[in-house]
């Protein structure tokens, strides 16, 4: 079971891409999310441009852990 890889790719394998552009039929959901909020856009930059805040955030509350 240790030596089972079940995610390794060996370098040299190829994989063959199908596309199929046939019509879908119309019983079938195209399943297409929706858009998402401002909200989530505005959150999201919040956490990339405070990135090292939050990390040095992280590292105290682990410390702060570990001296309990």
């Amino acid at each position: 079971m240790i030596e089972w890889d079940p995610w390794g790719v060996p370098d040299d394998y190829e994989c063959e891409v199908i596309e199929n552009d046939a019509p879908v039929p119309k019983h079938v959901p195209l399943h297409r999310p929706g858009p998402l909020s401002e909200e989530f856009y505005k959150t999201l930059e919040g956490l990339t441009t405070n990135q090292p805040k939050l990390d040095e955030a992280k590292v105290t509350s682990i410390g702060s852990e570990a001296k309990e």
